[in-house]
């Protein structure tokens, strides 16, 4: 039985019997793995005709600090209903970890930069709490990038707050290159940038609670 996650440590969910989500084209289902061997897993899935081979499907193994995520693509997808999918089995996890503080909606903007390097890109946040928030933007960044924001809250001075790209996916509109949207995670922040952002959290709560 595999033993549970630590910090640096992700080790192997890929047993039969394990549960997990599958997420394909914007949708999750309950799945149990089934086989696994070598190179392929094989699933449960609900449907007959669906994901066709070829697609690329998502994993997640969840528990109580947060969940593994797994890309991977179909191999086979199902003849008949409860036959199951097979997997091509993935060996590169992304860990990620519940949110220990809630995000509120926000029409900010600010300027983000990846630590080491001089360009500055525009981004919109979309969402924020004290401990990280939501950007879209064109920036370069891959996963794990240390950037730096570069973030002005309505009454305060503009604060520099760094941070890590915890996730991250393209932006689908119809086609047209909106850029991608980046989950940052706060690394640190200075006391006067900390207390800026609770002060601008909580004003917006009451808001938002105003406006329900």
């Amino acid at each position: 039985m595999p033993t549970a996650h630590s910090a640096g440590e992700v080790t192997s969910d890929f047993y039969t019997g394990n549960r997990c989500m599958l997420l394909v084209s914007g949708r999750r289902f309950l799945v149990e793995l089934l086989e696994v061997g070598a190179d392929t897993v094989r699933v449960t899935f609900p449907l007959r005709n669906f994901p066709l081979g070829g697609m690329r499907v998502d994993l997640e193994f969840h528990d109580t600090e947060g969940y593994t995520q797994y890309n991977t693509v179909v191999v086979s997808g199902p003849s008949k209903i409860n036959d199951g999918i097979i997997l091509s089995l993935p060996d590169t996890p992304r860990r990620n970890r519940h949110r220990s503080a809630l995000r509120v909606p926000t029409d900010l903007t600010a300027q983000i930069k990846d630590q080491v390097r001089v360009r500055r890109y525009d981004a919109d946040v979309l969402d924020m709490s004290e401990g990280g928030a939501l950007v879209s933007s064109h920036a370069p960044f891959d996963f794990d990038t240390t950037v730096e924001m570069s973030l002005s809250l309505p009454g305060e001075t503009i604060h520099t707050i760094l941070g890590q790209v915890v996730h991250m996916n393209a932006v689908d509109d119809g086609g047209v290159d909106s850029g991608r949207l980046f989950g940052i995670r706060f690394l640190t922040c200075d006391p006067l940038a900390a207390n800026a952002l609770a002060r601008y959290v909580q004003r917006r709560l009451k808001e938002l609670h105003a406006e329900g």
